[in-house]
Parts: C-alpha cells; sequence; structure tokens
C-alpha cells in the first residue's frame, strides 16, 4: 500500500503545513519545558486548527525523527496533493508570464530534492517536475531541507519523462538541458521565453531518452578545478539566471 503521510520536523517545515495545508496536519509532538517564541506559535496554531499538541521528552522526538535535529517539533501530516500536469498545461494561456520549469530526471538524494524545492520556490518556478519512480520520495528529510516549500511550489509527479516533456515542448516551452560538457553556457541562454531547466540524477545526470528531448543543453562555467557541481546549486544558479533576465527585460 502507498504511503499515504509522513513525519516532517523542524520550524520552517511544521510552520509552513500548519499555514499552508491545516488539513493536512494530523498529530504534533513538542518538546517539554518552556517553548521558544516560534515553538509557542506553531502549538497556537496547531491549537487553532483543532489539533492537540502532545508534549513529550526530546528523546522521543530524537528517537520520531530518526536522529535527525528536528528543532523540538514533529508533525505527522498527509502528502502533499501532486498537481496533475493537464492542469498546468491547461492554465498556460491564461499566465501573464512565461512558463517557469524545474525538470528532475532521477534525483534520488533527499537532501538535494528539498534543496531543489527551496530554490524553486524562491526563484519563483512555476512547478518542479519529478519522476514517480528513480526520485527520493517525500519524507522528513525532503521537507526539513525544502525548508516550508515542500507546501509551496507545485510538484508535478510523472510515469514518463520523456513522454512528459514532448507534452512541453507542443505547447511551446523550451527545454535547456544541464550538460558540463557542452560549449554553451546558462548565461547564453534566452529564458525570457517559456522555460524548463532539465537536470539529471547526482551520480549520472541526465539520461539518454530525456537528452534527445532536449531543445539544447547549457554548461554552468566553472572557474576552479571542480569539474561540475551540486544539483541543487546548479539549479539555484540556473534558476535565479532565468529570473535575472526577465527581471532585466521587464
Amino acid at each position: 500500500m502507498p504511503l499515504r503521510n509522513f513525519l516532517t520536523w523542524g520550524i520552517h517545515s511544521v510552520n509552513a503545513a500548519l499555514q499552508h495545508v491545516p488539513n493536512d496536519a494530523l498529530e504534533l509532538w513538542l518538546k517539554e519545558g518552556e517553548l521558544s517564541g516560534d515553538l509557542n506559535d506553531i502549538q497556537k496554531m496547531s491549537e487553532s486548527i483543532g489539533v492537540a499538541p502532545q508534549i513529550v521528552p526530546t528523546k522521543t522526538l530524537t528517537r520520531l525523527s530518526d536522529g535527525a535535529v528536528n528543532q523540538g517539533v514533529i508533525l505527522r501530516r498527509r502528502l502533499p496533493k501532486p498537481l496533475p500536469l493537464e492542469s498546468y498545461i491547461a492554465q498556460l494561456a491564461e499566465q501573464a508570464t512565461p512558463a517557469l520549469l524545474l525538470i528532475l530526471d532521477h534525483i534520488q538524494d533527499p537532501h538535494n530534492f528539498g534543496a531543489c524545492l527551496r530554490v524553486a520556490d524562491g526563484a519563483g518556478a512555476d512547478a518542479v517536475i519529478v519522476t514517480r519512480d528513480n526520485c527520493a520520495p517525500i519524507s522528513g528529510t525532503v521537507a526539513k531541507s525544502a525548508s516550508g516549500a515542500l507546501d509551496t511550489v507545485p510538484i508535478i509527479s510523472v510515469t514518463n519523462l520523456a513522454r512528459t516533456l514532448d507534452q512541453l515542448r507542443a505547447v511551446g516551452i523550451w527545454l535547456i538541458g544541464a550538460d558540463h560538457n557542452t560549449q554553451q553556457t546558462i548565461y547564453d541562454c534566452n529564458m525570457e521565453i517559456p522555460t524548463g531547466l532539465v537536470l539529471g540524477s547526482e551520480a549520472k545526470g541526465l539520461r539518454v531518452l530525456t537528452r534527445k528531448k532536449c531543445d539544447h543543453f547549457a554548461r554552468i562555467p566553472m572557474a576552479g578545478s571542480v569539474a561540475s557541481l551540486n544539483v541543487s546549486t546548479a539549479t539555484a544558479i540556473s534558476l535565479f539566471e532565468a529570473q535575472r533576465q526577465r527581471l532585466v527585460a521587464s
């Protein structure tokens, strides 16, 4: 049976869930003792939506979070509802700004996945597209790394990424694949037009079939001896370059 709910921890992650998707909150645990301002606010917010906090020893929180830094709060909640690809495509005609998508091909590290969500939110991406299989599942680690973005940036989960890329190209979205071996840099790309940035897995990069669906490729120029960047860092540079271009043009 597929997972229907999960535990998330950390002040930003829990606060965002209570604020943006209160109906998804199921149980809340808070550390015993005097609560800081942020934790006190979380307690009040939780009580206001009808979820009575359970006050527990720190060791209980440590056990529930598998030893992760939890900042004294853990929430059991429902999984966020994915955005159907068809719904996103249907709204494009009425969208005021050109499409900007982050497309992740088999990102398997939950810290990277969460960090990519956080960057996508900060850069104003429309949504993040992920593969349903061979992608890090949504978890407490993903939510903590996303720092609240799990509930503010839409996630589109697809079974067949190649078919999805065909659908996006058909509605005029230009697909730029990340490849540190190509000559064109991310700064050479025109991202004022509808754009989908496609980044591959931590170990192997873009898969062959995914590469075939990209319109062109771009790299981030490196000045040192390291050949490439972590996928979440590359995501940040690429998405914010897109936003820089759009701000300059506006």
